[in-house]
Formats: structure tokens, C-alpha cells, sequence
């Protein structure tokens, strides 16, 4: 398994073992989804960012950092309920949570953060960005 394998299978082994009240559907990349009939559910973004080389020697280690972006999808007018689960997702993944995959350990570098809510036509989404790490 690739690095970005390992580190985005880390992060997502994570995501499966949340558990909300109310529980929702998880839309994951590049997976087909049906959007369910409450119309709301969860999608999740892998988004890496550039490695950062540490050490002198190249075969080192690298700092590998980014952000698991999960996104609470909710209906127009019905209250702040996405905010609510937008917390239980981001309390989901404290600070310095250490994940393991396959020897690599990827570390959440901060509290998430959960930026204002954004409307569309159709929904009422509020993002929960969360920053990590891993030296691989």
C-alpha cells in the first residue's frame, strides 16, 4: 500500500467508527451514494497537501500533512441541528489523536475547525476541517 494509502486509510478507519445521534450516511470519495430521503448524511474529503522534507537524507522520513474534511449535509430551514453534529464530528477528532495504519502513524495537529455554515439552493452544509500529520 502506498503512503497516501495508508495515511487516508487511517483517517477513514476513523470516520467509520463515528457514532452520532442521530446517525447518518457517509458519502466517501468515489463511492456511489444515493443521498437518503431525509437528505441528511455526512461527506468526507482526503485533502493531502505538499510533504515537507525534514532531514537531510531524501530516503528519511517526510512530514506529510493535510486535511480530512467532513462536511454535515442538512436540510434548508430546520433549525441548527448540522451545527450540533458538526461539533460531535470535530470533538470525534481531539488534538493529538494518534492513528495507526500498516507502521505509519498520522496525528491529528489540532483542534478542528468547523467554519461558518454554507447554504445552497438545496442544503445547509457546515464543514468540519481536520488538520493531520504523519512522518512517512
Amino acid at each position: 500500500m502506498t503512503i497516501e494509502k495508508t495515511i487516508e486509510a487511517a483517517l477513514f478507519m476513523r470516520v467509520a467508527n463515528l457514532a452520532l445521534s442521530p446517525a447518518l450516511p457517509i458519502s466517501r470519495p468515489n463511492v456511489p451514494f444515493t443521498v437518503p430521503a431525509s437528505k441528511k448524511y455526512l461527506t468526507v474529503s482526503y485533502l493531502p497537501n505538499r510533504s515537507r522534507r525534514r532531514f537531510l537524507k531524501g530516503s528519511n522520513p517526510h512530514q506529510r500533512m493535510g486535511i480530512l474534511q467532513i462536511t454535515v449535509v442538512w436540510p434548508l430551514a430546520t433549525g441548527s441541528a448540522a451545527t450540533d453534529i458538526a461539533g460531535q464530528v470535530a470533538e470525534h477528532f481531539p488534538a493529538d489523536l494518534s492513528l495507526h495504519n500498516d507502521g505509519v502513524r498520522v496525528r491529528i495537529t489540532k483542534a478542528p475547525d468547523i467554519p461558518p455554515p454554507i447554504k445552497s439552493d438545496v442544503s445547509w452544509s457546515v464543514p468540519v476541517s481536520i488538520s493531520y500529520e504523519a512522518f512517512a
